[in-house]
């Protein structure tokens, strides 16, 4: 039990806003959510859904639970690829694209809070990526005692799923405490035919000594499967609802549009070791080794010729069972496997008022990615998920779409120093952080550029300043700049069409790395009260924007430069201590957003200059209250977030929509083995409220006369529909 409430869960019923305002310091826009507002989600909530009440922060829920990887957010109107993401301060996204694949990372039972920081990424970050800021994830350390936790939770959609973490307690007297947990977890697809399963570890081992020394050694390893949702134009939404989303329930010979072949499968492992050592003489020196390892398969099904390509190389008869008319269906298979290591390390030395960091981040990825294509039985399904046996050609070749192979390295360097003054009431900052990149990737593909390689360097300055105006009020300010390389695989190769000699998508070997500068000033009180406030501008050059249509059966994203984007605006976050058992919260964001240039469109440019950005919503508003009074636990939040653009010419809108949640629960006193049981239901959406939660980009919905004069045709841009009603029911208890 730590401060009011005594919980199994870790719910101490102290933080502001009911956990989501957590008292900062920091001379930048920052918001936590801690255990206060995370156990009282449902336990198949991923860090996404954990974050969706702090400003700033604009979620895209894909399914009724908050568990799919097809879920995604925006930040201050940037998409999730320009956010850096941690766990325990290891870089925990996706190397090539930037994807931070949360629902793979620590279950939720084992998150100790999530720091949001909006803007400025701590200069001591190992994230290359971090335009619109950073998701730092912490875990939660073994408990001092033998014990553990468990939970089971049952829903609609047939969901179910169960936990369980095991903690040593200290070992001996040798100082060591770990823990262990597993849990699995699978629901019939809210929307559409399939299941989706999920089986997850985590673990840590943790060893304290001396003064300010320890050593973490953490893992986590996610399995999972889950079948894909359509992205479906606006007049279908229209015309057809929810239903224009469903993949094929049932497989007649010829149908590639079945569900079991558009599907993902993924593994992914991360290992991390932090280290801190006190070395004496005022100097502290922070080292974290880490190992990344990521495999899945991201499928379609789709038609391919019985006289087919590879590449520009002609395949010969292909003999594929079921052709019709020269052509048959397949399943196209994505297989990418990428490994991840590297060290990132800080030595800090303070004096007197002066504190002075230097570092050094080094990290080496490997990625394999190939699209080869394989047969359908008589079931509908691929040979081989994997593409384990893909259809050959006449001479034995496996047919292809690419076969590619990527290195990269980098190097940072970075040095901050920290000056305190006035009886430290005024905080300075200084930082610069050099960044040095390099790439090599080879595609195998006949006729294809074989090999392509470039290096990258980036300069990083970032400067801070605070006063704390009283002891509860203070005033920040910050100048930063931030950088994006060029994201994904296809960026530096081509997709081929397996059916014609040419490519399906060419890649964007042009792209240059997207270079931020933001400003921002800021305000914070605490007290019975919690308030912050910041006001921010972000120009950026070189902007990276994906626009993403299918191809085949795939949905494709082209990679494009879009130019310059200048990005002002307003947010803040207010919540109450709690008071009586009462914690209200709310928070706000007022965003402009816009495009600087005109944008190429085949060999005109479409008149997007001074236009509002796809996909930044001029106001988000999120309303909440949560009751404790120690045994009973209730809370309730709503989301409102207004219509967005989904095209650079906004000739298309994606309405605005508000959405509920609820949580009930009862807290047990602790009895026999049990420790504090409770019961706790979970309504995510409770109104149900259909809705597209997120948009795939374009550049023009409707046809328009470019710049030099020419007639521009449309290109309707597709979404994704948002997560329906869910409906979860856990029984949780420490023992």
């Amino acid at each position: 039990m730590k401060g009011g409430t005594g919980s199994a869960t870790g719910v101490t019923n102290t933080t502001p806003g009911g956990g989501l305002l957590a008292v900062e310091h920091a001379p930048q826009a920052i918001q936590t959510v801690t255990r206060d507002f995370i156990a009282k989600q449902s336990p198949t909530s991923n860090p996404l859904s954990l974050i969706q009440y702090v400003p700033g922060v604009t979620l895209s829920n894909a399914d009724a639970f908050g568990q799919s990887n097809q879920s995604s957010f925006y930040m201050r109107g940037m998409t999730q690829t320009s956010v850096g993401y941690t766990i325990n301060g290891i870089p925990a996204a996706d190397t090539s694209n930037y994807v931070p694949y949360t629902s793979q990372v620590a279950d939720t039972e084992n998150i100790q809070k999530l720091s949001v920081e909006q803007g400025v990424a701590d200069i001591t970050l190992p994230v290359y990526n971090a335009v619109a800021g950073s998701i730092r994830q912490t875990m939660l350390d073994p408990a001092d005692h033998a014990g553990g936790l468990t939970t089971l939770s049952y829903g609609n959609h047939q969901a179910s799923r169960e936990f369980v973490r095991l903690d040593s307690g200290e070992i001996g007297h040798s100082g060591v405490k770990a823990f262990a947990s597993y849990s699995y977890g699978t629901h019939a697809m809210w929307l559409g035919p399939g299941r989706a399963r999920r089986s997850h570890v985590d673990s840590m081992l943790l060893k304290e000594w001396g003064k300010g020394n320890s050593a973490r050694f953490f893992l986590t390893y996610n399995q999972a499967s889950e079948p894909y949702l359509l992205s479906i134009s606006m007049k279908d939404w229209k015309q057809y609802g929810r239903s224009a989303a469903y993949y094929d329930p049932t497989y007649t010979p010829g149908d590639y549009n079945y569900y079991r072949l558009n599907a993902q499968q993924t593994h992914s492992l991360i290992l991390g070791a932090p280290l801190v050592f006190n070395l004496g003489h005022r100097l502290t020196l922070t080292t974290s080794p880490y190992y990344v390892h990521i495999q899945g398969a991201f499928n379609n099904g789709q038609t391919q010729s019985e006289y087919g390509y590879n590449g520009t190389q002609p395949t010969g008869n292909l003999n594929i069972p079921g052709a019709v008319d020269g052509d048959a269906p397949v399943m196209a298979v994505d297989y990418s496997n990428q490994q991840a290591g590297g060290l990132n390390t800080v030595l800090s030395w303070k004096s007197g008022h002066n504190e002075l960091q230097a570092g050094y981040w080094y990290n080496y990825y490997d990625q394999t990615e190939i699209a080869p294509l394989t047969q359908i039985g008589a079931n509908g399904e691929g040979e081989n998920f994997w593409g384990k046996y893909p259809i050959r050609g006449a001479d034995g070749t496996a047919l292809m779409q690419f076969n590619i192979h990527l290195i990269q390295q980098l190097n940072a360097l970075f040095v901050s120093d920290t000056y305190k003054l006035f009886q430290d009431r005024v905080t300075l900052n200084a930082g610069f952080k050099y960044v040095m990149l390099s790439y090599s990737s080879t595609n195998l593909i006949p006729g294809d550029q074989y090999h392509y390689g470039r290096s990258d360097t980036q300069p990083l300055p970032q400067v801070s300043a605070s006063w704390q105006v009283t002891p509860n009020d203070q005033i920040y300010l910050d100048a930063a700049t931030a950088f994006k390389e060029p994201q994904g695989v296809l960026v530096y190769a081509t997709y081929w069409d397996g059916s014609a000699p040419y490519p399906a998508q060419a890649g964007s070997t042009n792209l240059k790395a997207q270079y931020s500068i933001s400003e921002e000033i800021g305000y914070r009180h605490k007290g019975l009260v919690t308030l912050s406030a910041s006001f921010f501008n972000y120009n950026s050059t070189n902007r990276q924007s994906s626009i993403s249509t299918y191809v085949g059966g795939r949905l494709l994203a082209n990679y494009i430069n879009a130019g310059g984007q200048t990005s002002r605006g307003f947010q803040s976050a207010l919540g109450l201590r709690p008071w009586h058992g009462f914690s209200p919260y709310v928070s706000f964001q007022y965003l402009h957003v816009t495009t600087d240039n005109n944008l190429p469109r085949g060999t005109d440019y479409i008149r997007s200059a001074g236009k509002i950005a796809p996909y930044s919503p001029k106001y988000t508003v999120n309303v909440g209250v949560s009751y404790d009074n120690g045994h009973f636990f209730a809370n309730g939040y709503m989301s409102y977030v207004s219509s967005q653009y989904s095209t650079y010419m906004d000739d298309e809108k994606m309405p605005g929509y508000a959405l509920g949640n609820v949580t009930a629960g009862y807290r047990f006193k602790s009895f026999w083995l049990a420790k504090y049981p409770q019961i706790q239901v979970n309504a995510m959406n409770v109104s149900d409220r259909k809705y597209l939660s997120a948009g795939n980009g374009g550049l023009n919905a409707k046809s328009t006369t470019g710049v030099f004069g020419s007639t521009i045709a449309g290109r309707a841009p597709t979404y994704i529909v948002g997560g329906g009603f869910g409906l979860v029911f856990s029984l949780t208890s420490g023992f």
